[in-house]
């Protein structure tokens, strides 16, 4: 079984210039001017604190904000590099910079399956035949920065339309057929003819690494749960891997984590603990078992 990657912010944040969302937002938002009202603001899930901000403030102008912060404060660590010294082929992130491209060394290219501007069910870069797929948008494409609710919900009904009637395509090649997943259960022509992350993510033994895995990922908890729910019904002539949740923190499990990693087991996915001193001897430890 072929194995891929799904790389967090976690990596960017052991850097000591690294940004969490929270901190992004905060930095948007401007600097809280009580402790009640930083507690309130960490109470909001980050999508629709997105939104509230935006209300005041187009959403183009905040992408761009972020877009030039990352650009300039978000660096390079050994622990990027170590990842791209796998040789895993397909690696996923929902990180818009390129630090993985740059930790390898190489020069990669924008290699798009498909056409799209706002979501990122094709979105691509490539070197010879690896490939590092920005599932949350990227950098260079400030509109398919994904960070509100709005945005979230559409790509969330976009990989729902692409895994059962598929997606419209205007490439005229195609004559109108639509991209669809091979895991779709309709019998339509050009079935997983173009390739795309959720179909990997369905396909691979899939690690998951320095990614909280917040509840308002909604795409992923589905997709975790039809891995799941394909590996049960076990369907003839359908390869489908694991899921491995590398869970790497200096502190023991919360009750919040305790809560999550369980509903995770319950959907099938192995659980690994990586607890250290610090974040970076975990990943350290997490990223030697992989090897």
């Amino acid at each position: 079984m072929e194995r891929c990657l799904l790389i967090g912010n976690g990596f960017n944040l052991v850097s000591d210039r690294g940004a969490s969302w929270n901190a992004l937002l905060n930095k948007l938002a401007g600097k809280p001017r009580t402790q009640h009202e930083e507690d309130i603001r960490k109470a909001k899930p980050f999508t629709l604190w997105f939104e509230e901000i935006s209300s005041k403030k187009r959403s183009g102008d905040l992408k761009s904000e972020i877009a030039e912060y990352l650009a300039e404060s978000v660096t390079t660590n050994n622990h990027h590099e170590d990842v791209m010294s796998l040789g895993i082929q397909n690696i996923l992130t929902t990180n818009y910079d390129y630090n993985l491209e740059e930790a390898s060394g190489e020069a990669w290219y924008q290699n798009h399956p498909a056409k799209e501007n706002y979501y990122s069910l094709f979105r691509r870069n490539s070197l010879t035949n690896s490939h590092i797929w920005h599932i949350h948008g990227e950098l260079n494409n400030v509109r398919s920065i994904m960070l509100g609710h709005e945005q979230y919900t559409g790509y969330n009904q976009k990989i729902a339309n692409f895994m059962s009637y598929g997606v419209s395509t205007e490439a005229k090649k195609r004559k109108g057929k639509p991209y669809l997943s091979k895991y779709s259960q309709k019998a339509k022509g050009r079935k997983g003819d173009v390739e795309t992350w959720v179909d990997i993510f369905l396909e691979s033994e899939v690690h998951i690494i320095g990614f909280r895995l917040d509840y308002t990922e909604n795409h992923l908890w589905s997709l975790i749960t039809r891995k799941n729910n394909i590996l049960k019904n076990r369907r003839r002539g359908i390869n489908v891997g694991k899921v491995v949740f590398h869970r790497c923190s200096d502190k023991k499990q919360s009750i919040e984590d305790e809560a999550r990693l369980s509903i995770l087991s319950a959907l099938g996915v192995d659980v690994r603990d990586h607890t250290a001193n610090t974040y970076a001897d975990a990943y350290d430890e997490c990223i030697k078992r992989l090897r």
